[in-house]
């Protein structure tokens, strides 16, 4: 075997992560590279677009290096090195500009001269004109330039020009033959979709490679040499890995230098190391990280991460189902977690249908605020759209407003205006009560809980919910038909002898016109948001829930880890757990977030109440509405406010044991990320509060000056 030096030993013949050298013993030659390495020597515009870790970056250095043995001139920019996203067009084109000189040419201090001199241009048109006038005027061999991380441009503003830009180059070799000498190879996590430009035309110049994991026969000769140095038999012991792997190149990596680095027997036990090493506590021992890059990517954007889970899901239950370029499938492919062949979908290899079994599927799904599915999708547009909830809400105020009319102001009853509308503002201040109660209900139903609204309504396990919701409405509406039909006209009555015909027009009627008002009070607006504001207790409690499970179970596992492992802890240990712990700091900021709205928008209402209309209510009326008020959305909004604080507090205590135990400064978390600190962000950022502030300060001066 004939190795560089460096590699003698069978401990540093493998290497996990990052990209491979063009000498390393341990790359892998597969179909690919031929047809990468063919197709730009012919002077083909490439794309190779995969999930990331499955060798791009390894296979563009191996090309790249053969094409220069060939007298081929190639150059390779990486796109994240190029500003960010919120980078002027200036400055990205002069970095590509840049990137090409200094790849290119030799005097690299000739460049800001020659971009300054040709300022009256656009960025664009002098990035055109340095590669038509200067970089294939200068060259005498053929050019490659390997765009690597492409899937970095496709938040930029500059994406579609750029594209098209790289498209003219491509249309330009009919009409000047030197830019045949011009290839471009582009390699990134994306899809030929998501290089669209805004017209929807696809970029669609030049020949995609297809990447697949290692076979057998092309994995032999590399991998095989590190193996035979620590194994008896290093082809059986790599089919064996392959078959857990799939082939996929970090995987494959990363186990065959577990054998050489753990297994002390020449007869290694490849099942008991995958799942030792690999598939047990694997977001823990997932270093270098590649299975929590494929979690990040399947939960990230949550209101997504559902469906990708549920089409993940068909394939764990069926095996494989039949490939389409629906996104959520896209999203799968690009993640790596599944793979395209002979027109099915399936999991790439055993490691993650191990890792990402139903089990770790039902739970996030479990955390995932649920989509509605497309056979609801027109309904839910309508239930959650301001445009139809607002004049719905309009027409509501006005129904109360012609209802507090009559009852105040047509009518003319003497004893509801004694008892009700002493101060003559009767009508306004009820009039505001119900303005403000519809603008909360539609805030609350359109905003803040949009997606429990729609799960409420539509979801088939949530029946039980809507039935009892029902339940109690009806219960309401046969209190009100009592309360104005019977009870309120008698208590306003007394122990006064009226006629019939009095009885009706000074005492029934009132209340007959009152009717309206009170029923869009309790039982459009009450109810519903009461029902809804307990559904979303209940079902943030159990998020929640969940995830505490989980960090508590990362706190063991973590500390377990740590304690087995041979070197000393770090302080990237300790970083990872303040990661840990700032997730779940913004995941409780999250959650109570939204109880704490609706609590301070109760408060306001209840202060309202005391303060300026309790002169309208009678005293039944008034505490039947208190009582509702506390018991319908104060109490659940109380509820998961202190239990999320102090099942935070509990989180947070259990974090500053497990850094004291593993000699760590915890000073950090304790004086940002304690239960106050969270507590008063939630309260100070909030302009509800703000409003109660200002009230308090408004009703002190008034009880001051009232002194």
């Amino acid at each position: 075997m004939n190795y560089d030096t460096s590699f003698k030993s069978a401990f540093n013949y493998y290497k996990v992560g990052g990209s491979l050298s063009p000498e390393h013993p341990s790359y892998v030659k597969r179909q690919a590279d031929e047809e990468l390495y063919t197709s730009l020597k012919n002077g083909d515009f490439c794309c190779v677009f995969n999930s990331r870790q499955m060798g791009k970056s390894s296979l563009r250095v191996q090309i790249r290096k053969k094409l220069e043995e060939e007298g081929i001139n190639c150059t390779s920019i990486d796109m994240t090195t190029i500003g960010s996203s919120d980078h002027t067009a200036e400055s990205f084109y002069a970095g590509i500009t840049f990137e090409l000189w200094s790849g290119f040419l030799d005097d690299v201090s000739r460049f800001y001269e020659w971009w300054q001199q040709h300022q009256v241009l656009s960025p664009l048109q002098r990035l055109s004109q340095f590669i038509d006038k200067v970089l294939l005027t200068e060259a005498s061999q053929n050019i490659v330039i390997f765009i690597d991380e492409i899937d970095n441009l496709i938040n930029r503003e500059t994406k579609d020009e750029f594209l098209e830009f790289i498209r003219a180059c491509y249309n330009q070799r009919a009409d000047k033959p030197k830019y045949k000498g011009l290839t471009f190879c582009l390699l990134g996590v994306v899809t030929p979709s998501d290089l669209k430009d805004k017209q929807g035309i696809p970029f669609n110049i030049g020949r995609t490679i297809e990447l697949s994991g290692f076979s057998l026969e092309e994995a032999k000769p590399s991998l095989t040499k590190g193996l035979a140095q620590k194994v008896d038999a290093p082809e059986k012991v790599l089919q064996e890995i392959l078959s857990w792997t799939g082939g996929q190149p970090f995987l494959t990596q990363k186990l065959c230098k577990l054998i050489v680095e753990k297994q002390e027997s020449s007869q290694p036990n490849i099942d008991t190391l995958v799942q030792n090493y690999i598939i047990k506590n694997w977001e823990f021992y997932d270093d270098p990280e590649h299975l929590r890059t494929i979690r990040n990517r399947l939960l990230f954007d949550q209101h997504l991460a559902y469906n990708r889970l549920k089409v993940y899901n068909q394939i764990l239950q069926y095996g494989q189902i039949d490939a389409s370029d629906d996104s959520e499938q896209i999203a799968l492919r690009l993640s790596g977690l599944v793979v395209k062949y002979q027109g099915k979908l399936k999991v790439c290899n055993q490691i993650y249908q191990n890792v990402f079994n139903q089990e770790w599927v039902e739970k996030n799904l479990a955390t995932l605020p649920q989509p509605v599915d497309t056979t609801s999708e027109f309904k839910s547009v309508r239930i959650l759209n301001y445009s139809l909830l607002v004049p719905i809400a309009i027409i509501l105020a006005v129904i109360s407003l012609i209802s507090l009319g009559f009852s105040y102001i047509v009518v003319e009853s003497k004893p509801w205006n004694q008892a009700y509308n002493s101060s003559n503002i009767g009508a306004i201040l009820e009039c505001i009560r119900v303005c403000f109660l519809l603008t909360l209900e539609v805030y609350v139903i359109c905003s803040e809980f949009s997606e429990e609204t729609i799960q409420l309504i539509l979801d088939k396990k949530f029946y039980l919910r809507r039935r009892t919701t029902c339940i109690v409405g009806f219960v309401f509406l046969l209190m009100l038909l009592f309360h104005h039909l019977w009870y309120g006209p008698h208590q306003l009555l007394g122990n006064n002898q009226v006629t019939s015909r009095e009885y009706f027009h000074q005492y029934l009627l009132p209340y007959l016109w009152y009717f309206p008002y009170s029923f869009i009070n309790f039982i459009i607006i009450g109810i519903p948001l009461s029902g809804l504001s307990i559904h979303v207790v209940i079902q943030d409690c159990s998020k929640l829930s969940i995830k505490i499970k989980k960090y508590h179970k990362y706190l063991t596992q973590v500390t377990n880890k740590i304690k087995k492992a041979s070197v000393p802890t770090s302080v990237a240990d300790k970083n990872e757990i303040i990661q840990e712990l700032k997730q779940i700091y913004w995941d409780f900021h999250e959650k109570i977030q939204r109880p704490i709205n609706l609590l301070l928008g109760i408060l306001i209402l209840i202060y309202f109440d005391a303060t300026f209309s309790r002169s309208t209510l009678s005293n039944s009326a008034y505490l039947w509405t208190q009582l509702f008020c506390i018991f319908g959305f104060m109490t659940p909004a109380i509820v998961l406010i202190l239990w999320g604080l102090l099942a935070y507090q509990k989180n947070l205590a259990e974090t500053i044991g497990v850094l004291f135990k593993l000699n760590f400064d915890f000073t950090e978390i304790e004086n940002q990320y304690n239960t106050v600190n969270l507590l008063k962000k939630l309260l100070i950022s909030n302009v509800l509060f703000r409003i109660i502030c200002v009230i308090c300060c408004l009703h002190i001066i008034y009880i001051i000056f009232k002194i």
